[in-house]
């Protein structure tokens, strides 16, 4: 078998071969996870690892017990702390009866195909001959589906095992499934990447090829970052201002522009500038965010927040209380289960102090950082209290609403967003924005975290290997003319 050496050689066709597969990978992935699961395929897999797990728990365990069917679903409901009914029973599972009291149901991930959504799109993008890439298709699905059967067939006996054994039916999923059936998937992909290797379709060099251009692209960046890490610096000096009679020596204020950024040092495996700004960075937000547990201001915030949920929005609210001795919370209808606490994180504390510490650290004009630090104060606190409460309005209207009923999966899908992705969106927008202001200003915190980021990355580079340590090309270079010259 011959092979076409297609992997990109230079930087640039490293670049385009990741602008041209990247989205194409990403099309891919959707729609074999998506797609593939709307049409039914997914239902399809899971109902055909059922029954050959049945089958293969007869003839590999003598297990006999295990009644197939379709059953109801139901889930923890994140936000009341009650059940949410499926209704219909359409899901596939075993009931194991009194060797195991819950049901086992299969879904999607126990089919394989997350995984084998991954590798077959890799396999698509993949520069490879097409009868090669067919073989491994067919391999990537045979292995999935034979290799997760034999994964869930031992998952299932071993969970009704371990709770002959214990007793604890939670304690006796958590090692079966959590403790060794991930694992076992885990290693099963390693494995299936081998053999899918071994048709002709490199997917290995694929994710190479796009590591090299990401840490390229991250080498350019860093280029950038550090041409433009100027800030300007005050200075005095005397110059000659002539008058009708004559010169005069004057004094003036000169603004000179200064690169702090500490390329040398890092090249050169010295942290002079880390330790020097990581250091008072660290106390700096240690001291800023102690002031996140005084209990008058987290009461100003949980009560704020409550007053837009409820009187903006319309959300009822049952109680608000001093949680502890620091913090404050909050109770809506139906949501007992789920506080909303105000703590260091959720008040904003702990953004705040590490924008601030940041301010601090960063070279440049006292003036221009002063007006970053009120700029700071005056949009991360009372955004985040309206955000706070637009959240309690919207988990408190998701609970009380019927979706529940009519859409559980949409409900936790929604649950997840809302108390989730919403805050974790906010805070990335919020430190982003603040960044761009201060780069507007002058005052570049990013690139002082970048150069920390950067100091990091260098230094893990040349511990696990992937560069030589700074002084060995000199050394081994001296040791090769001093025996050279003998």
């Amino acid at each position: 078998m011959s092979y076409v050496s297609w992997y990109p050689k230079n930087p640039r066709e490293r670049l385009n071969f990741f602008l041209r597969t990247f989205p194409a990978f990403l099309v891919m992935l959707f729609v074999l996870y998506y797609v593939l699961d709307w049409v039914g395929a997914f239902e399809f897999l899971e109902i055909l690892v059922r029954d050959n797990s049945v089958w293969l728990l007869k003839v590999i365990f003598g297990y006999e017990n295990a009644n197939p069917g379709l059953f109801e679903r139901r889930d923890l409901d994140p936000l009341t702390g009650g059940i949410i009914r499926f209704g219909t029973p359409h899901f596939p599972g075993l009931d194991l009866g009194a060797d195991y009291p819950r049901i086992l149901l299969i879904i999607r991930a126990c089919t394989g195909m997350e995984a084998g959504a991954l590798l077959g799109a890799l396999i698509f993008i993949t520069p490879a001959k097409w009868e090669n890439k067919v073989v491994a298709h067919i391999t990537n699905l045979l292995m999935m589906h034979i290799g997760n059967t034999f994964r869930v067939t031992f998952h299932f006996w071993f969970t009704q095992y371990l709770y002959g054994l214990w007793g604890d039916a939670d304690k006796a999923f958590f090692y079966a499934h959590d403790m060794l059936s991930k694992v076992f998937g885990f290693v099963g992909i390693v494995i299936f990447t081998l053999v899918i290797e071994r048709t002709g379709v490199k997917i290995v060099s694929t994710f190479g090829a796009w590591i090299d251009a990401f840490a390229e692209g991250f080498k350019r960046f860093t280029w950038r970052i550090r041409g433009k890490a100027y800030y300007t610096k005050a200075s005095e000096a005397y110059e000659e201002i002539a008058t009708a009679d004559a010169s005069v020596p004057t004094r003036v204020e000169k603004l000179d522009e200064v690169n702090f950024y500490p390329q040398e040092e890092i090249s050169n495996n010295k942290w002079k500038f880390f330790t020097n700004t990581f250091t008072i960075f660290a106390g700096v937000s240690l001291g800023i965010m102690l002031l996140g547990l005084i209990p008058p201001l987290n009461q100003i915030i949980g009560t704020s927040s409550d007053a837009i949920a409820v009187n903006w929005f319309g959300a009822a609210r049952t109680e608000s209380e001093a949680l502890n001795t620091f913090w404050w919370t909050s109770r809506y209808l139906r949501l007992e289960g789920n506080d909303f606490v105000i703590n260091i994180a959720s008040s904003g504390m702990l953004m705040f102090a590490i924008l601030i510490a940041g301010l601090i650290v960063t070279p440049g004009r006292w003036k221009n950082k002063s007006i970053a630090m009120s700029i700071t104060l005056f949009v991360i606190f009372p955004l985040n209290i309206f955000r706070l409460g637009f959240q309690k309005w919207a988990t408190w209207a998701l609970a009380n609403g019927e979706i529940s009923g009519t859409r559980p999966l949409m409900y936790l899908n929604l649950a997840d967003m809302i108390t989730t992705w919403f805050p974790f969106i906010f805070w990335v927008l919020i430190f982003a924005i603040l960044l761009v202001i201060y780069n507007k200003l002058n005052v570049k915190v990013f690139t002082v975290m970048w150069a920390w980021l950067h100091q990091l990355v260098f230094t893990l580079g040349w511990i696990v290997g992937l560069q030589d340590k700074p002084g060995k090309i000199v050394k081994d270079t001296e040791e090769k003319v001093a025996i050279s010259s003998e």
